[in-house]
């Protein structure tokens, strides 16, 4: 009996702390979307750039500058709500599968800081994006392997540096402190022959 009742007792407390749990409003989810987004550096990679800076104009309207990988090159895309160039004909669902790369648009090495996000989690970040102004930019097409580049890119693909690349640029910065510090020892002995 005494089993029974604990049970009970914990059914009931799982109950009433799940029920109670705050849901958050509109405005809340909104907010915690654009922390969310930011925290990521997702609004400066779908931003275009104008001289070198982001086009605050054209705010996470997708970028102009690739980034080149295993996968090729993948350009950020527009995340307005625009209907023509933007994400805004497609369904909550749709953005959240986007925001997660189910879908397979978005090379991994971007959707996986987002697909183990919890479900508010990824509504708060379509809320968000449903909320920014509408902008009507295309992003360049995403390149395949081999393509050829007519944008700037960044290129994601570590260079191995072996230890006997290393050695080569070792050896003229020694040079050069070597030198810096025979001019030294030799400046310092004309000065104290004038003395």
């Amino acid at each position: 009996m005494k089993r029974f009742s604990a049970l009970l007792l914990v059914l009931a407390l799982a109950v009433v702390f799940t029920g109670c749990a705050k849901k958050l409003s509109k405005e809340q989810m909104i907010e915690k979307g654009k922390y969310l987004v930011s925290a990521c550096g997702v609004l400066k990679e779908h931003t275009p750039l104008r001289d070198g800076k982001p086009d605050m104009s054209k705010f996470m309207s997708g970028s102009n500058v690739g980034y080149m990988g295993p996968w090729g090159v993948y350009f950020p895309k527009n995340l307005t709500p625009d209907s023509d160039t933007g994400i805004g004909l497609l369904t909550d669902d749709e953005i959240i599968s986007e925001i997660k790369g189910d879908t397979g648009n978005v090379p991994g090495y971007f959707s996986d800081y987002y697909k183990n996000l919890n479900e508010e989690d990824l509504r708060c970040i379509m809320m968000y994006l449903k909320s920014l102004e509408p902008v009507v930019n295309k992003a360049p097409a995403d390149l395949k392997p081999g393509e050829k580049v007519t944008t700037p890119v960044i290129n994601l693909v570590p260079k191995v540096v072996t230890a006997e690349a290393l050695k080569k640029v070792e050896k003229p910065a020694a040079k050069k402190a070597a030198a810096k510090t025979s001019t030294a020892k030799s400046t310092a002995k004309k000065a104290s022959k004038k003395k």
